[in-house]
């Protein structure tokens, strides 16, 4: 576990790296999502982008101690996790959620109520989560319970209280103990769960003195003043002026106005004479927005904390020369959430050629973005709440396009298409030039 900081513990070299030990809990997390952008999995765990890089290579690095205690070390503990190159682990067979769900609903010994189940909802492209026994009052059938009413290949995991018992990605059964559930049934797991969230909690509380530690730490490495600086810029960003919404040139001022902090404090140290060269200077720069990617993945805001990270992530790519995403996975760029808090909503009815009860209830939904001030309307369907759930999945496009510009979903598409148009045209050109 991590003990208390005090400033005689601390390293006056500003400077020096910072290290936080890695549980195995944390190892077993990031390994379970190591597919996931390298910004993602920092925001994810609360840590700086060049520690969990460097994590990642030790976990998949058959020799190294990293993995040797996550596969080997203690195998009662870790059965779980699955090595992706075991075919035989691979051809398991996981119990169909089905299954699990009618145990649940019709095992006498069982609390439907202490169950949830997390699905995929298509209209909003997210994960949503249902209390096991919720009425079905929008899926068309004779399901009575929600949760059975639901495709089977859209329900993603089950929860009982807050243990995951079931879950497709990850192939984990605690219900049946197929696959890595490893033998451990449902009842195996009530049993147990009071030692299961106590040892969540202290995790909980070890996370909090970690950040506290990393922030402990970076106020040595720049002084009081200038940590206090860097804490005001950063507030600021979560808070900016005449707007809730931080935009991207003002997370580029924020890494700017950082970097300049950190070269401030280095000056003290390190005798200009030392840094002439520029490669010497790129380098500590690069040291620089490691240590600050330290500090943002520890922001509260999950949105605006992986947008700086990716910002943060493309500095040090140009900075070392490298392509973007050379050394990181590649993933579709996730759209910005919305609070409900920023949202101005209002039904109307609709309007049109009629028929359907089109323009006899108020079914049409007209969702503003107060910060932003983005509207968009849907009155698609005759369900109002369908409606609702587009005209979201619409607003956070808008929303995307309008902070992300040019590298949106909507903006990456449409260079795409006109990408294929310029090919084709240059294609018929060529042909009537053969002609």
């Amino acid at each position: 576990g991590l003990r208390g900081v005090s400033p005689e513990d601390s390293n006056p070299n500003p400077m020096s790296n910072i290290y936080q030990e890695w549980s195995l809990e944390q190892d077993r997390l990031l390994y379970e999502n190591r597919k996931k952008s390298l910004p993602k999995l920092a925001s994810m765990l609360g840590r700086g982008l060049r520690g969990v890089k460097t994590r990642m290579e030790k976990l998949t690095d058959v020799n190294s101690a990293a993995y040797e205690r996550l596969f080997v070390g203690n195998r009662s503990n870790n059965n779980d996790l699955v090595d992706d190159d075991d075919p035989e682990q691979k051809g398991s067979r996981l119990t169909p959620v089905k299954e699990v769900l009618r145990r649940i609903r019709w095992d006498g010994t069982l609390l439907q109520n202490d169950f949830t189940v997390q699905y995929y909802d298509r209209v909003e492209e997210s994960i949503d989560e249902a209390t096991f026994d919720a009425p079905n009052n929008s899926v068309s059938g004779n399901e009575d319970l929600f949760v059975f009413a639901i495709p089977e290949h859209r329900i993603v995991s089950v929860k009982y209280k807050q243990q995951i018992v079931w879950d497709k990605d990850q192939r984990v059964d605690r219900v049946f103990g197929s696959m890595k559930g490893n033998g451990e049934t449902i009842d195996v797991v009530i049993e147990n769960y009071a030692d299961w969230k106590k040892e969540k909690d202290e995790q909980d509380h070890i996370n909090r003195q970690r950040q506290a530690e990393v922030a402990f730490r970076i106020k040595t490495m720049l002084g009081k003043e200038r940590f206090d600086v860097l804490k005001d810029t950063s507030v600021s960003l979560q808070h900016p002026s005449g707007s809730l919404m931080a935009t991207d040139e003002l997370i580029t001022q924020y890494i700017k106005t950082a970097l300049n902090i950190f070269r401030d404090a280095r000056s003290v140290d390190i005798d200009d004479k030392n840094v002439e060269d520029s490669k010497v200077k790129q380098q500590m720069d690069v040291e620089s927005l490691y240590i600050l990617s330290e500090l943002v993945a520890l922001l509260p805001d999950d949105l605006l904390r992986e947008r700086i990270l990716l910002k943060i992530e493309s500095h040090v790519e140009r900075l070392e020369g490298r392509k973007p995403n050379q050394t990181t996975t590649v993933t579709s760029q996730d759209l910005p959430e919305l609070n409900e808090d920023d949202l101005s909503e209002k039904f109307v009815r609709g309007s049109g050629a009629g028929g359907q009860k089109i323009n006899k209830t108020a079914n049409r939904v007209i969702l503003v973005h107060i910060p932003t001030q983005l509207r968009v309307e849907c009155q698609d369907t005759r369900s109002l709440q369908q409606n609702r759930k587009i005209a979201r999945k619409r607003l956070r496009l808008k929303l995307d396009e309008f902070i992300n510009g040019e590298k949106s979903r909507t903006g990456l598409k449409g260079a795409k298409v006109a990408s294929k148009k310029a090919k084709t045209k240059a294609k018929n050109r060529a042909r009537q030039r053969k002609k």
